[in-house]
């Protein structure tokens, strides 16, 4: 014989529904609130990006391209900027796809050591189709805040881009920047 569970003092039983079923919507809606705020918080905006590909204002460094070296590239070298700061300029990286098309990209380090902070991606676009391109940048990065015959720009929280479409016949050019870079933007408005 089984002893008999004092009723009074064991407390509700999990399966008792009458006694679950006022908190369930509460509980549901609660997670409900959780998931769309966790999901939300994740998400990025549309545009909201800190660079392209492989390559972020926020953490890419020259060590991150000298790392990538083959015989084939890339190729970096030591520069200086039109404002006289010194810097690194890597190109014959791989290529990057543009929609269609692809781009060759160029980076420019602040520096020539290897913590050197990436401070401009070049994409040159080859075969450059301006309306193509168009629809690329829009499509990652929204509507242009300006635009003018030849060229848009765009910017997020994390960088400011200009596209010269075309800078010569049959291909564009594509700068970003961070928005740290106040006179590298500057001049390339006034190219």
């Amino acid at each position: 014989m089984r002893p008999e569970a004092d009723r009074s003092t064991a407390g509700p039983r999990p399966t008792d529904r009458r006694l679950l079923a006022p908190r369930a919507p509460l509980a549901g809606a609660a997670l409900l609130v959780a998931a769309l705020a966790l999901a939300s918080g994740c998400k990025k905006q549309k545009g909201d990006y800190s660079g392209i590909g492989n390559w972020k204002f926020t953490t890419s460094t020259l060590k991150q391209a000298l790392d990538m070296r083959t015989e084939l590239g890339p190729i970096c070298q030591p520069t200086e900027l039109t404002d006289g700061r010194k810097a690194t300029w890597c190109f014959a990286l791989p290529p990057y796809k543009v929609g269609k098309r692809v781009a060759d990209v160029d980076l420019y380090f602040l520096g020539n050591t290897p913590e050197a902070k990436l401070i401009e991606i070049q994409l040159k676009v080859r075969g450059c189709v301006e309306d193509e391109l168009d629809q690329w940048l829009r499509s990652g990065f929204g509507p242009p805040f300006e635009s003018k015959a030849t060229r848009a720009y765009w910017k997020n929280s994390h960088l400011w881009i200009a596209a010269l479409l075309p800078s010569e016949p049959g291909r564009c050019v594509v700068h970003f920047l961070p928005l740290s870079e106040n006179a590298e933007i500057e001049r390339i408005k006034q190219k």
